[in-house]
């Protein structure tokens, strides 16, 4: 029995209008299930900022003033984020850049706070692989992943939840992890000891 079988987690990922979590907002979010290590259930949503799309943001992910105008509102994403992730362990590349504007998201629309588990891709990467970039697209790549949209939500969170069924089967089969948890520490572990180098 491999160490995603009979186990659930839900993917994430986030399009934003900068990288300063203080001065810039969530525009897209898309989930991914994956389940015994296949994947399904792929959703994104766009929704509306409070303030306009600055344009060098607009020029890498593509998503525009217009395309916000009729998305739905920052209250009805989170519901349906919340329903979606409740309980299972969450899975990101680059938690660290995600979870602040969840955070938000969840606080402005009145929604618990993700306190769920969470899994790193890029620390299972950073505690695997040698020199070399390990941004989503270099990984993807390395590892022969299909092909997505780059810089949108659902894209992302795909080549991420395939990203992660690679790299938890190289955990378990040359690090000897046999349990999300442990999955989860580890990842987190990595990420911690790469900042102290």
């Amino acid at each position: 029995m491999s160490l995603l079988s009979g186990h659930e987690v839900m993917v994430v990922d986030t399009e934003t209008t900068g990288f300063d979590v203080s001065a810039s907002e969530l525009i897209e979010v898309a989930t991914v299930k994956v389940r015994d290590a296949a994947l399904g259930d792929f959703w994104s949503s766009l929704l509306q900022p409070e303030r306009p799309i600055p344009s060098d943001a607009s020029a890498v992910h593509g998503i525009t003033d217009a395309m916000v105008a009729a998305a739905p509102s920052q209250a009805d994403v989170a519901a349906e984020l919340r329903r979606r992730c409740d309980r299972v362990p969450l899975v990101f590349h680059h938690a660290a850049f995600d979870l602040p504007f969840l955070a938000i998201l969840m606080r402005r629309a009145g929604q618990p706070p993700l306190y769920n588990p969470v899994v790193d891709t890029l620390g299972l990467a950073r505690g695997l692989t040698g020199a070399g970039s390990r941004s989503l697209s270099a990984l993807a790549e390395r590892l022969g992943l299909p092909p997505e949209p780059q810089h949108r939500a659902l894209g992302d969170a795909t080549t991420t939840a395939r990203l992660f069924v690679a790299l938890s089967e190289r955990w378990e089969q040359e690090r000897g992890i046999r349990t999300l948890d442990e999955l989860a520490a580890a990842s987190q572990d990595a990420l911690r000891q790469s900042t102290t180098r």
